[in-house]
């Protein structure tokens, strides 16, 4: 009985030290690692990525943010493939949509076509040894599949280090991305518990000028993270006793498909016709925050900063969350520009992340004086979607939210778009999202006139919202 008691007693002890260890090096080192500054950074300011005013760029885009067709998107472009799709994506889950998306994918690997998938280490559904889909995937030939930095007992301070992006190239024609995760929330529910996103398409329309379209820079950006020591590539190979698994799986994935196109499900049967969507584009470029672990040279932040400094006229974003913290506020400034700002974002009532929202809780009097008008969006749902659009000119989409972990910890990417008629079709999206939101200032000019009505925020969540400030307040470099 001794002896159990000892054995007990040393395993709370060593318990206790691992946690101690693994906090103290995941969380508390995070604040003393500083990445380069604004200055050291030198990032590109709006005339950088303005095109040439007379001559369009060889890329066209396209924007989209209704749930009817996001999934669509994927699936389309899965089937426009003949050479290549690389995909990169920080969640999938299990559901109708993954098993369409994995199913397609199977469908394009049985043409000829190479696929290579990339997932965040934490973020997707293929966890466990007899984990079907897993084999199934690993089991065909022409797909590849790797994971950026896996989880480690042994090194606390890479659990932080998380890639957030959310994109798909083909045959280095088209590039999609956005901020949506392959979760059937995304897609296929229309209630409270619907999350509402936005994907960009870049169709690169003269291969001839590849050298000067965005698709060269998400390639090239895509390689970096495949063959980076931080990524896991994994062997083509299915142990024998679970053959006979990434078979079945392979066939019940396949005829989800067939099953789905037949009856029409999920817009799995619709054609997209890109032409009817597509904008022109003077220029089109990538920003991606660095390649790091413990707190990353922020170039996503900084280049947002440059931006917000030189708008002349007016600048309107949308995030999920808006949490300005203090280390943000070195590479950027609300208040010294002299444009107008307007910014759309969650409530407190729909929102359903309770630490980012706790943050931004924080600054919500700084916000409604550094800014001319933010909206909280009171609709059904949830905003996910991420948009900067700058003089009603430039264009920015992508993962990228506004808060310190985007700013410092994940790996993100925005596509920048000159063009004046994508923005237009961009302010008018925003200004959709707007009217179902409630305006923090009624007294301050307004982005549009008619708003909702606002909606309590229910008793159980603000006692939760309340516990997530005073609880996470030291650990805003999370949020």
């Amino acid at each position: 009985m001794n002896m159990l008691k000892k054995i007990a007693k040393g395993g709370m002890i060593g318990l206790g030290a691992y946690l101690g260890y693994a906090f103290f090096t995941s969380n508390i080192l995070l604040h003393y690692k500083k990445p380069k500054s604004r200055e050291e950074l030198e990032e590109k300011g709006l005339p950088d990525y303005y095109g040439d005013d007379e001559n369009d760029g060889p890329d066209k885009a396209a924007f989209f943010d209704t749930q009817d067709i996001l999934l669509t998107l994927h699936l389309n472009l899965i089937d426009s493939a003949e050479k290549t799709i690389k995909f990169a994506n920080f969640s999938i889950e299990d559901g109708a949509a993954s098993d369409l998306f994995y199913g397609k994918l199977l469908e394009a690997a049985d043409r000829g076509v190479e696929v290579y998938i990339l997932f965040d280490g934490k973020g997707h559904n293929l966890f466990g040894i007899s984990n079907g889909k897993y084999w199934a995937l690993m089991g065909h030939p022409n797909i590849n599949l790797a994971f950026y930095e896996e989880f480690d007992w042994l090194r606390p301070w890479t659990w932080q280090n998380r890639m957030h992006d959310k994109y798909m190239l083909i045959d280095e024609t088209y590039i999609l991305t956005g901020g949506v995760n392959l979760e059937d929330a995304f897609f296929v529910k229309d209630n409270e518990e619907a999350v509402y996103d936005r994907d960009v398409v870049i169709i690169n329309k003269e291969p001839e000028r590849y050298d000067e379209s965005v698709v060269k820079q998400y390639a090239e950006y895509f390689e970096a993270m495949w063959f980076h020591p931080y990524t896991n590539v994994r062997p083509n190979h299915v142990m024998k006793r679970y053959e006979n698994l990434a078979r079945e799986t392979y066939e019940e994935l396949v005829s989800t498909v067939k099953e789905a196109e037949e009856k029409n499900l999920y817009g799995a049967s619709r054609t997209i016709d890109w032409d009817e969507h597509l904008y022109p584009t003077r220029k089109v470029s990538l920003v991606t925050n660095a390649i790091q672990r413990w707190k990353k040279d922020p170039h996503i932040l900084a280049t947002l900063g440059r931006l917000f400094d030189e708008a002349e006229n007016s600048v309107i974003f949308q995030s999920p969350y808006v949490v300005p913290s203090l280390e943000m506020r070195e590479y950027i400034s609300l208040e010294h520009t002299t444009a107008k700002i307007f910014f759309i974002t969650n409530s407190m009532a729909v929102s359903t992340n309770f630490p980012a929202i706790a943050g931004q809780r924080k600054y919500l009097n700084e916000l409604s004086s550094d800014t001319t008008q933010f909206y909280h969006f009171q609709g059904k749902g949830y905003i996910h979607a991420k948009a900067y659009m700058f003089d009603r000119r430039l264009s920015l989409v992508g993962s990228f939210n506004f808060d310190p972990r985007s700013s410092f910890l994940s790996q993100e990417n925005l596509v920048v778009i000159d063009s004046p008629e994508l923005s237009a079709a961009l302010e008018e999206s925003l200004k959709d999202i707007a009217r179902n939101s409630v305006p923090y200032n009624e007294n301050a000019e307004h982005l549009v006139e008619n708003t909702a009505e606002n909606v309590p925020t229910p008793w159980y969540k603000k006692i939760l919202l309340g516990l997530a400030y005073v609880l996470l307040h030291p650990l805003e470099d999370l949020l």
